[in-house]
């Protein structure tokens, strides 16, 4: 006889998989009498119960339709009953009379999801593979472009191309103005306080690098501390070692429980005055874990530690108010956010940049 066992913190659930009928069966086995905790729940509950306790909480006592109504109301030839006076008892009858379950002005106000639609935005989505049209589950990793970001690149290539505050020709004048339209489109949609605070770099990974090697390497000294935490891609592990190897320091990690969440208490711990830097993702690429980002990010403050936030995740699925998280630097890469490969962010704030000569001049080139 073949189990397979599924657990959680309470109970453990048994199919049978070779029953003598053939259909899996349901087996409880619990923390002590292995009698099925729902049945006995079920019981206990039954135990002196008097039905008339609850005759008051039927649909109709309330003024909510009954089952049959609900029922009829959804069947494949429902129709609305008229109703006496100005209207029916129930304000969604009113609604639906003129036109019923597809009434256009709910078809307007919640418009169904059109799949085909989203698809035709990207035109990668026509290939086909072994057969089939693609399905792109690799999001994590980059995105694909839809035709806009294609249009728009096409567009420079073909009506701007140039260097950028280089020359004072046309064509350097409509580059450089794109350019700073972009870093100003980026720094509304962080909510940064000025698109002073916004470089331009190749990537998340050499935004942290470059805070590393800049500030890092001139803010860092022996017997401070680093400290990440288990959930961190390696763009967000090497430059730290590599830090602490070159100066001394030390790093420090938070680990996460088995469902992969920051021990909160344990990062408590490891938050001292000798912690200088605290680095961490808002999105765990291998997990999907949520961290409290804005919490950590108050808790390093409260020992003066400052806080750089990878965001290589986060930003196209959360969003993004670099001022209310109060982080210190914001890292993301343009291609897991539906741009083109090779462009990244890196956000600071301005006193940042100040206290760092060399990452200060990096912003203004």
């Amino acid at each position: 006889m073949g189990y397979t066992c599924h657990q959680n913190s309470r109970q453990h659930k048994l199919l049978d998989s070779t029953a003598g009928c053939g259909k899996p069966h349901v087996r409880w086995c619990g923390r002590g009498n292995g009698r099925n905790p729902v049945a006995s729940t079920r019981s206990k509950l039954s135990e002196g119960f008097e039905p008339g306790l609850i005759a008051g909480l039927s649909p109709e006592a309330y003024g909510l339709p009954s089952e049959a109504e609900l029922q009829k109301l959804l069947s494949p030839a429902a129709t609305i009953p008229a109703s006496s006076g100005s209207g029916s008892s129930f304000y969604f009858i009113d609604e639906l009379k003129s036109g019923g379950f597809n009434s256009p002005a709910l078809s307007s106000a919640h418009p169904p999801f059109d799949v085909q639609a989203v698809r035709r935005d990207f035109p990668i989505l026509k290939e086909r593979v072994n057969g089939h049209p693609l399905v792109w589950f690799d999001n994590a990793a980059t995105t694909q472009k839809p035709q806009v970001v294609i249009d728009r690149i096409s567009s420079f290539y073909e009506h701007e191309n140039s260097n950028i505050h280089r020359a004072a020709h046309e064509l350097a004048a409509r580059a450089t103005d794109a350019y700073e339209k972009a870093r100003d489109t980026v720094a509304h949609f962080m909510n940064a306080s000025s698109s002073s605070e916004i470089v331009f770099v190749r990537g998340t990974t050499e935004a942290i690098n470059l805070v590393a090697q800049s500030w890092g390497q001139q803010n860092i000294g022996a017997g401070d501390e680093i400290v990440i935490t288990w959930l961190e891609h390696h763009a967000n592990i090497v430059p730290w070692k590599q830090l602490c190897d070159l100066t001394g320091a030390t790093l420090r990690v938070v680990p996460v429980d088995d469902d992969g969440q920051v021990l909160l208490g344990e990062y408590q711990k490891l938050l001292t005055t000798r912690t200088k830097l605290v680095s961490f993702t808002q999105v765990s690429n291998a997990l999907g874990t949520v961290t409290p980002a804005k919490e950590m990010i108050a808790m390093a403050h409260r020992v003066g530690a400052r806080v750089l936030l990878d965001g290589a995740q986060s930003v196209s699925h959360l969003r993004v108010d670099v001022q209310a998280l109060d982080c210190d630097w914001f890292v993301f890469s343009g291609h897991k956010i539906f741009g083109p490969t090779g462009i990244g962010v890196l956000y600071g704030k301005a006193v940042s940049f100040s206290c760092s000569p060399s990452l200060k001049n990096f912003n203004q080139r």
